[in-house]
């Protein structure tokens, strides 16, 4: 690959993923270089799909946020929507924990 197709690769994705003509000083070059030619036809072509795809709308699945939650490790694997009653129950059980040590403590005599 010759140093001006490097040079113009982003120039020629910018024009592909925006539409527009390459940007000058490259616009001969491209017009005179088949792998660049090809190169702007792929992300053309890319570029146009993922609008298409970028109009479609779906419906997450109910459960999505508990199986990526549930599928990572350490602090993140409990769902948001778990985190304040866990988060409640964690602090009532060393509350409970805390008075019975406090009541439990030997007394000076």
């Amino acid at each position: 690959m010759r140093i001006v197709c490097e040079i113009a690769a982003p120039f020629v994705a910018n024009s592909a993923v925006e539409g527009t003509e390459v940007a000058g000083p490259f616009r001969g070059h491209v017009a005179s270089c088949l792998r660049c030619q090809a190169r702007l036809a792929a992300m053309s072509r890319t570029a146009r799909e993922l609008r298409a795809l970028a109009e479609e709308r779906h419906e997450a699945p109910v459960d999505l946020e508990w199986r990526v939650m549930s599928a990572l490790d350490g602090e993140l694997a409990i769902p948001r929507s778990w985190r304040r009653p866990v988060a409640v129950a964690a602090t009532l059980v060393s509350m409970a924990a805390a008075i019975l040590i406090w009541r439990l403590r030997p007394r000076a005599s």
